[in-house]
């Protein structure tokens, strides 16, 4: 995103919203766990999060083919594809879950996501400030060609679209273009304390019944003054969990999951001054799909817990993850649980900062809440639970504290790998180049060599799973030095001209900054010596380097390397005894064109083998765990090219 401006709230604001001391979750009295759903073919399936669509850097669309043009202008839509990719199938999916961030570059204005070809409802899916990005998860119908269509009103708007799951055409599932069931810009604003009611059932797209639920959309603005907004369903009691918090001039937007109370209606309440309320009605969740649970807190940064203090307490700090149990807990059955529907609150960061939340693996690249300085945001998130019934909390920019609250969940079975885009497969790429070798890690390490003295105060890399699938994990412990492996693959020699592409992700509390030398993947000559080219990470950087027993150092800086997300690195090597060039990718944008290394690719007499990993100073006390999701080897960038 380009530069924000901050936003400042007291902690005097912070008290008064969500109180100093919270009620711990053994102060509140958990409903009993819900039945295990029977979880049917129309269960959702949860996926890798792959970008759809991004205004600014088109080259990290999962696919690499669809672009625009820049922001968004006055009045613009785009069409957005969506069937056959990013996981997505061609044909059969029904609904689709997507996190859309938009970000104004002036003025305010607001944006609309709804199924292609169907009218644009007359209802906002984000309202944006200048400078302040917004993050909100969207459940959709696809419209025609298995796509959606974006709409900005004013001003000019960059979008960034991450798919994370879908349901099946069959799902029991209903959703469609949103219907607006409550607008009080019209019925009179919301009074202190005031309860309204709103009727749900057979006011939308299809019946919902008393026993179901409802998924909304709801929105606050003109808030007179500090306020939280909360809705339930109608007869039972409103949980202490708000949906919305604002302050005055805010106008922002949640997701949340209701269930639907016995006379087919929802209540909607204001704690604090006057504010206008509007909810959209997105979907409708029968049981066997998912249900809301009366909304109870899973992890409280502020209020140390039993479930959660081995984990620590205390404001989550970038680097930290923590771990959560969710499964039997706060109304949630002990299996038959594939997702939980969460709302995410972050508390006053010092700065900007965002919070992801996932399931197993290294965290993915999508935020379920942006968090402005000083401010209290909440977010809805569907998250993937773990095969041990647990997600991972961190947080990104700047500490802040963290608040967990589950208010529904969704069918199948925990710790089902999310899927991602279909792989290459072999054969020509769209650029005519050829996949060569893969790390294919759904099984194992069997593309690997079995090179047991690359391990030197340091475990074997583990195949783990991960919001990607499987993903070789490789961690180092403060003053280990070495924990490679070596590709399958062919020496390489003379005349290859060949193209190596990785996803990879640092864990937070990676030592990317250090100033020691902390080697990821290197073009290791043949016998003893530094090699000829690597790629290390250090000073905040990936950086391409090699020839230091050669009397020909170099040390080239290639892109940011940033813990906490996936990112993409392509190296192009022409090998050379003597000569040969390099180029790198990083997250899809060149950054050396053309470097020839003083030494040569290949040093003169010998040949080169990969070896992947990490191996650095002992100098080096931090410990350091990073995720490889992708490995390719092909000639040509489409071919390498991970995904």
């Amino acid at each position: 995103m380009r530069p924000r401006s901050p936003w400042v709230l007291g902690l005097l604001l912070v008290a008064a919203l969500l109180g100093t001391a919270p009620p711990a979750l053994a102060q509140t009295a958990p409903a009993a766990p819900a039945a295990p759903p029977a979880a049917g073919a129309g269960a959702f399936v949860p996926l890798q999060a792959a970008r759809l669509f991004d205004s600014r850097v088109p080259t990290k669309v999962v696919d690499q083919g669809f672009t625009t043009a820049g922001p968004l202008g006055p009045g613009q839509t785009v069409s957005i594809p969506v069937a056959g990719r990013g996981g997505v199938p061609d044909t059969g999916a029904g609904t689709v879950v997507l996190n859309v961030t938009g970000t104004t570059l002036f003025g305010s204005t607001y944006m609309t996501l709804w199924p292609q070809d169907a009218p644009r409802p007359p209802t906002s899916s984000l309202s944006l400030t200048p400078g302040v990005p917004v993050t909100k998860t969207i459940v959709t119908k696809l419209g025609g060609g298995g796509a959606v269509s974006l709409f900005n009103v004013t001003g000019l708007t960059d979008a960034t679209v991450d798919v994370v799951g879908w349901f099946p055409e069959n799902s029991p599932l209903a959703s469609g273009v949103p219907q607006r069931v409550l607008d009080t810009r019209a019925e009179g604003a919301l009074r202190p304390g005031e309860q309204r009611r709103v009727q749900v059932d057979g006011r939308g797209f299809a019946p919902a019944p008393p026993g179901s639920s409802v998924l909304l959309s709801l929105t606050g603005t003109d808030a007179s003054q500090p306020t939280t907004v909360t809705a339930w369903g109608t007869g039972g009691v409103k949980p202490f969990a708000p949906q919305l918090t604002l302050v005055p001039g805010d106008t922002l937007p949640n997701m949340t999951i209701v269930p639907v109370g016995d006379d087919g209606s929802i209540t909607v309440a204001n704690q604090a001054g006057t504010v206008d309320v509007l909810a959209d009605l997105v979907a409708v969740v029968p049981v066997a799909v998912g249900r809301a649970v009366t909304p109870a807190r899973l992890y409280d940064s502020r209020t140390p817990d039993p479930a959660t203090a081995a984990v620590g307490t205390g404001p989550l700090t970038p680097g930290q993850i923590r771990t959560v149990p969710v499964l039997g807990r706060a109304g949630l059955p002990t299996t038959g649980v594939s997702s939980v529907l969460l709302n995410v609150t972050g508390l006053s960061p010092a700065a900007n900062g965002a919070i992801g939340v996932w399931g197993a693996g290294p965290p993915p690249t999508t935020s379920a809440v942006v968090v402005p300085a000083g401010a209290v945001r909440p977010g809805f998130a569907v998250v993937p639970v773990s095969p041990q019934g647990t997600v991972q909390v961190a947080d990104a920019g700047s500490a802040m504290h963290v608040v967990l609250d589950v208010v529904g969940f969704l069918a199948g079975t925990p710790g089902a790998a999310p899927t991602g885009p279909a792989a290459v497969p072999g054969g020509p790429a769209p650029d005519g180049g050829k996949l060569l070798w893969q790390a294919d890690y759904a099984d194992g390490l069997a593309n690997y060599r079995s090179t047991p003295w690359n391990l030197v105060g340091a475990a074997m890399p583990a195949v783990v799973g991960s919001p990607a699938g499987p993903a070789l994990q490789v961690t180092m412990p403060g003053g280990g030095q070495r924990a490679e492996l070596e590709p399958n693959f062919r020496s390489l020699r003379e005349g290859d001209d060949l193209f190596f592409g990785f996803s990879v992700t640092l864990a937070p509390g990676f030592p990317a900054g250090t100033d020691d030398w902390q080697v990821i993947t290197q073009w290791k000559n043949d016998g003893t010596g530094s090699p000829p080219i690597s790629v290390k990470v250090g000073g905040g950087q990936f950086q391409l380097d090699g020839g230091f027993d050669r009397g020909a150092p170099f040390e080239i800086p290639m892109g940011a390397a940033t813990p906490g997300r996936a990112q993409t690195v392509v190296v192009h090597v022409r090998f050379a005894e003597g000569g040969g060039s390099v180029d790198t990718w990083v997250d899809g944008k060149q950054t050396i064109r053309g470097f020839r290394p003083p030494a040569g690719t290949l040093y003169p007499g010998t040949t080169s083998y990969l070896k992947t990993g990490i191996y650095r100073s002992t100098a080096i006390g931090q410990p350091g765990t990073l995720f490889f999701d992708d490995w390719r080897i092909g000639t040509s960038y489409a071919a390498a090219y991970p995904r």
